[in-house]
């Protein structure tokens, strides 16, 4: 008798699925065997694991066992993710003087990546006095040892005059060495870098060779990059046409901004604008970039939704600053659900400056900030809360503290009221890179 196919190769599918847990159920249980046994390899596997929640749930705690039980045998792997939890605070209590002994031992066992970790300490000043000098030689040491990462760091500090004298150079030497593992996102870097040295006489030449080289890998961000270099102030219709098919690659690769800014080329542009079939392009662009976490886009579509034409509305995200923007929004929804209770209503906030190293190391971070928002609208008792990294509490802290706000009123009294907020430090369309 004929059975129809999808039913069987649903239930192949689930077969297969089931079968795969077994198979990494059996991996983990053979590795804990063996870690239990004394084997350093599987103790610094299990860790891993649990760590980035490989194949099991993750559990910082479980992980950081499994480094130490590492660690005690001299694996200098386990020593630098021991260090970078106490940093952190992932599983065990945030502490840097115990994140700087554990990158030490990772330095003396031989791993170059900790001397970027134990570089940023120094630099920082976390666990320690600032100490310009010696973090500059360990990054500088683990930059020399061939450590990727480190040498994209310093040639961000070089080219940026961070912690060192700047010098464009030596940054796009350092950065040129970073690329010859032909990492696709470290050359869509170096050719941001050539661009912006660039900016003034044009000659984009050697910037676009660098992101034609990422694109090619299928890297969204080179694309993105690529597009940049043809879509500037007074570009001829052929250049915005050759920049429309590059944002076109990077949208169509999943990058949430280039989908945007495509939106905003085919509803602003004078070379595309007033096409339906783009128009409906538009907002399928937008749909899509909201679903990628563009909060822009989120806006762009809420803001159609209250009666705006996508134009309108994309032209008001692009143009208006985002603390205008945000007030707006934010005095719309003041009256709160307490009984009586209506607002406070911000009147000026300030975006937290982007820890610059942080920044560096393509690290992502969020703080909740608590604070009192008192009688005159003075924001007051400001603090953190929660937070994933102390270089982002401290700038998010310092930003609310110097927000302004129209008090708050109960029953027609000026009252105190106590608030939290969420501060998000984003790196858009960046890969993290919050381990080592």
């Amino acid at each position: 008798m004929f059975r129809p196919a999808q039913p069987i190769l649903v239930v192949a599918c689930l077969c297969l699925a089931a079968a795969a847990g077994r198979l990494r159920a059996d991996a983990i249980a053979d590795l804990e065997r063996a870690a239990s046994g004394g084997s350093a390899d599987a103790q610094l596997e299990l860790g891993l694991d649990f760590d980035q929640g490989k194949g099991v749930a993750a559990d910082p705690q479980a992980a950081a066992r499994w480094y130490g039980l590492a660690a005690a045998q001299g694996v200098g792997i386990a020593e630098l993710q021991l260090g970078y939890l106490a940093e952190v605070g992932k599983g065990v209590p945030q502490d840097f003087v115990q994140a700087r002994l554990h990158y030490q031992k990772a330095i003396a066992l031989g791993v170059p990546a900790a001397g970027l970790r134990l570089g940023i300490l120094n630099l920082e000043g976390w666990g320690g006095p600032r100490d310009q000098a010696a973090a500059v030689a360990l990054i500088e040491q683990a930059a020399n040892s061939g450590d990727h990462p480190s040498q994209q760091v310093l040639a961000s500090m070089y080219f940026t005059g961070y912690g060192v004298p700047r010098d464009a150079s030596r940054a796009l030497a350092l950065q040129q060495k970073a690329v010859q593992d032909d990492d696709a996102e470290m050359e869509t870097n170096l050719g941001g870098m050539l661009a912006r040295i660039h900016r003034q006489d044009g000659d984009l030449a050697l910037a676009r060779d660098w992101y034609q080289l990422s694109a090619e890998k299928d890297y969204a961000g080179g694309m993105l990059g690529m597009a940049s270099t043809f879509l500037r102030p007074g570009a001829s219709a052929a250049d915005v046409e050759l920049g429309r098919k590059w944002l076109k690659l990077a949208a169509d690769g999943g990058n949430s901004d280039a989908q945007r800014y495509l939106a905003a080329l085919y509803l602003l542009s004078p070379l595309y604008r007033g096409q339906p079939d783009l128009a409906a392009q538009a907002q399928d662009l937008l749909e899509a970039s909201k679903a990628g976490g563009s909060p822009e886009s989120a806006e762009v579509l809420e803001l159609e939704k209250a009666g705006r034409t996508p134009a309108a509305a994309i032209q008001y995200v692009l143009t208006v600053p985002y603390d205008t923007r945000y007030i707006q929004e934010y005095s719309s929804h003041a009256v709160t659900g307490l009984p009586g209770l209506r607002g406070p209503v911000p009147i000026r906030i300030v975006r937290p400056v982007y820890p610059m190293i942080m920044r560096m190391t393509g690290t992502e971070g969020d703080v909740v900030v608590d604070f009192i928002v008192d009688t005159t609208g003075r924001v007051r008792l400001a603090h953190a809360v929660k937070s994933s990294h102390p270089a982002f509490s401290r700038l998010a802290v310092l930003s609310v503290a110097r927000w302004q706000f129209l008090p708050a009123e109960k029953d027609g009294h000026v009252v105190n009221v106590h608030m939290q907020v969420p501060i998000y430090f984003r790196l858009r369309n960046v890969p993290r890179k919050t381990d080592s």
